[in-house]
């Protein structure tokens, strides 16, 4: 399998997504991870307190591993490449897609540090879906 984590243009250095085994696979079982998203950008400060994403999927043979995860995010502060919301969505969506081997919908809710919004990004990756 591919290490989405070293997929060009996605970066090498960032802590990637691990799995573990779904010891019942033939159970139809729906996940789904709610992370606090930390601050990315040193310059705007964004997201702003109070951004999250979730990663939705279906398990088949595999579950995102939560220790893993946990350090995933952080590893995209001050990222060279993934600079904007919809791209840390749809990143977030291949990979785990990638990992998972299973359909994969990814929701970022965004807090705009500075600005009275949000904005809600929604993605959904196929494992096929990674170029």
């Amino acid at each position: 399998m591919t290490d989405p984590a070293a997929h060009p243009g996605h970066g090498a250095a960032r802590p990637a997504l691990k799995v573990i085994a779904n010891p019942y696979p033939q159970l139809r079982t729906w996940q789904e991870h709610l992370l606090d998203v930390p601050e990315l950008c040193p310059y705007s400060h964004n997201p702003g307190p109070g951004s999250t994403l979730s990663i939705t999927y279906t398990a088949g043979a595999w579950f995102l591993e939560l220790f893993a995860l946990d350090a995933y995010l952080p590893g995209f502060v001050a990222h060279s490449v993934v600079r904007d919301n919809e791209l840390l969505a749809q990143t977030v969506a291949l990979e785990a897609a990638a990992v998972l081997r299973v359909p994969v919908d990814v929701e970022l809710n965004f807090a705009v540090a500075g600005l009275r919004q949000r904005q809600r990004v929604r993605v959904h990756a196929e494992p096929a879906d990674l170029p």
